[in-house]
């Protein structure tokens, strides 16, 4: 056989002739390796068996190459990543200087730090500074589509100012854990004053759903319903797409937090309830005061709100469901009596945007109308990205009336779609690879944002576009879980920053054309 040829010292061969046929059928042998391998390239079926594709590595390359190969580091690589520059520079290697800039405390491991009471000084003026690591600014063919929530800002900015600037952000998994929102919310009111923690649901309940900058506890006896089950026959969701039911022994506590950048202080508390033919009887107790008892049974059913208004500082609301009837709750609101933004995260883990229309549009429309945010995000896709057989078509209409419904509640707000993170799956060689929908998704977005007049953020392009999740996973530090569909908090925390710089460039340019 070809492996045991003779030696290749000439003074050793005995054979010549043996010798030169084994070098013969060595040359066939390699021969009919690469002829095969060609014939991958040209003959449909075969792609699985090529030995090499676009994009992957050169095969063998490792042999003539002196760099660390796949699974192995330089010394330099393998120290630990304890500091955030560093964080940065390994990060840089793999997705780009820019993208690498919007990392951030999360990316080490590292609460963002406490800076105490200090009173935010803002200025107006957006220096270049601010904005280092741009990855993407937000699209807006009309040039205006912002400029209602632009303007709110600069009121909020301008010296003497009580301006509260609201953001309501609606989405699935991507928002239900308030990591990109939190990161929004401590940016903005860092940069543009603290007006409080702003809208959250009553509880977790069975979700996985947490607000951060907060103390949020729920006990005792609840039952919820969610709007991405279309649960209840009237459509009464409340402000964040999930109601809380408790006929008697329901808690529920919302707190300050002791420390942290923000959420040290609040100056009241509301909220958001039903009333109706069978409600019950519930407590709302602050700082373990006296209760005050709030009746909710009513002639007609009909959405309310209970407003407590405290000094403000630190503070605790304890809520009590009484016997006796049914409590009916949306969630509680957070403010501060101070000029600044509110950012409310109103994520849902599965939600999608058909999952909207399950709202009854006219109790939506009141809830949004109530809240009177100064822009609408509306934050989809992650989820359909797996959906087999997607009708675009369908998918482009349900958009439209998603957008058309939330606007109605507050028609002089501005608009934001948020494209979804890329979606990524191994293919049939390993590979992590962008889900089919994902760009489809993407760009059926972006054209119904520009018909509906509002701004866009492509989140797939500012991640890196096609195979992004796949160099996210493979970053350092990592950027990416290994579902390939979610970020890792570092990776939220990405996204939060590179949102906030492009809603910030938006801003400076609309400072520069209303002077």
């Amino acid at each position: 056989m070809w492996w045991d040829l003779p030696p290749s010292d000439p003074a050793k061969i005995q054979d010549p002739g043996s010798y030169r046929m084994g070098l013969w059928r060595l040359a066939i042998i390699f021969g009919t390796v690469a002829i095969s391998a060609g014939l991958t390239y040209v003959i449909p079926g075969l792609e699985d068996w090529r030995p090499w594709v676009p994009g992957e590595k050169i095969p063998l390359a490792s042999i003539v190459s002196f760099k660390p190969s796949v699974g192995q580091s330089s010394t330099a690589d393998s120290a630990p990543i304890d500091t955030l520059e560093r964080a940065q520079e390994l990060a840089a290697q793999t997705l780009g200087e820019g993208l690498a800039a919007n990392l951030g405390q999360e990316a080490i491991g590292v609460e963002e730090a406490d800076t105490g009471d200090e009173k935010v000084v803002v200025n107006l003026e957006i220096d270049e500074s601010e904005l280092e690591g741009l990855v993407l600014e937000l699209e807006d063919p009309s040039g205006v589509a912002m400029d209602s929530f632009y303007k709110a800002l600069a009121e909020t900015a301008s010296e003497e100012s009580t301006r509260i600037t609201r953001i309501a952000h609606w989405g699935d998994s991507t928002i239900a854990a308030d990591d990109v929102t939190s990161t929004l919310r401590r940016r903005f009111q860092k940069r543009f004053g603290d007006s409080g923690h702003g809208f959250q649901l009553i509880g977790k309940g069975t979700m996985p759903y947490r607000h951060k900058d907060v103390v949020s506890v729920q006990t005792g006896s609840w039952n919820e319903h969610s709007v991405i089950r279309k649960g209840i026959a009237n459509g009464r969701y409340g402000f964040g797409g999930v109601v809380h039911k408790s006929r008697g022994g329901g808690q529920a506590k919302y707190q300050t937090v002791s420390k942290g950048p923000i959420g040290k202080n609040v100056g009241s508390f509301e909220l958001f309830y039903q009333r109706h033919p069978g409600g019950g009887k519930f407590q709302m107790i602050v700082d373990g005061g006296a209760p005050v008892v709030i009746d909710s049974k009513s002639e007609i059913l009909e959405d309310a709100w209970e407003l407590i208004t405290v000094e403000d500082g630190p503070h605790t609301l304890e809520l009590r469901t009484l016997s006796g009837g049914e409590s009916i709750m949306y969630g509680i609101a957070m403010e501060r009596p101070q000029a600044g933004v509110v950012y409310d995260s109103l994520g849902i883990v599965g939600a999608r945007a058909s999952r909207m229309l399950n709202f009854d549009e006219g109790h939506l429309a009141g809830q949004i109308a109530h809240r009177s945010p100064d822009l609408l995000v509306i934050a989809f896709g992650g989820n359909e990205a797996s959906d087999k057989g997607m009708n675009f078509e369908r998918y482009r209409n349900v958009l439209t009336q998603v957008i058309t419904r939330v606007r109605a509640g507050n028609p002089n707000a501005s608009c934001m779609v948020m494209a979804p993170l890329d979606q990524g799956e191994k293919d049939s060689r390993g590979r992590i690879r962008t889900m089919p929908n994902v760009p489809q998704i993407v760009a059926a977005q972006r054209e119904i944002a520009a018909a509906q007049g509002c701004a866009f953020f492509d989140t797939f392009q500012a991640m890196g576009g096609e195979g992004a999740m796949g160099r996210w996973y493979n970053a350092k530090p990592r950027l990416g879980w290994g579902d390939y569909r979610h970020a890792t908090p570092a990776g939220y925390e990405v996204v939060g920053n590179m949102l906030y710089k492009a809603m910030l460039k938006g801003f400076s340019d609309y400072l520069k054309r209303s002077n």
